[in-house]
């Protein structure tokens, strides 16, 4: 008797967490109000872009131009960046729906914060050079000197074929 009644409390609680698990079906019009419920989201928390740097960026032409023809660039060289250049928080939600003969996909950004909460910085000196790395017969055209740049980026991004 004693073994009958705990093999039978332990089955009450083997079979207790199935019970748990049934499902009940909804109607078609219930189902047919359920929107939104797919999609993928991708939560970015305190996801931040420093500490980067760069010797020069330059563009250049590789023929030059009339009695000036051989290659020339300008840029920015002695490049140094400070702060947060990018921060990223919250959830980035990917949907994609279709209206008439349209199928786009949903792209809404999460917060991005350019500069971070005390500003980007930016210091470059500006060079003409006859070669991409702005060495070759540089001249300096003078500094760059941004300070504190600070913005937010946010809305969404649809992408479709047209």
């Amino acid at each position: 008797m004693k073994k009958s009644l705990a093999l039978a409390i332990i089955l009450i609680f083997v079979m207790a967490p199935l019970a748990s698990f049934a499902r009940t079906a909804i109607s078609d019009s219930e189902l047919d109000s359920v929107i939104a419920q797919e999609g993928v989201t991708i939560e970015f928390v305190n996801v931040t872009l420093n500490n980067v740097s760069m010797t020069t960026f330059a563009w250049g032409d590789a023929d030059g131009f009339t009695d000036y023809t051989g290659e020339g660039w300008a840029g920015l060289g002695d490049i140094t960046i400070s702060g947060d250049v990018v921060v990223m928080n919250g959830p980035m939600n990917i949907d994609v729906g279709a209206s008439g003969n349209s199928t786009r996909v949903n792209i809404l950004l999460p917060t991005v914060s350019i500069g971070g909460t005390a500003g980007l910085n930016v210091t470059a000196t500006v060079k003409l050079a006859a070669s991409s790395n702005l060495a070759t017969n540089a001249t300096t055209g003078g500094i760059l000197d941004i300070k504190g740049l600070k913005t937010q980026v946010s809305g969404s991004v649809m992408v479709y074929a047209h």
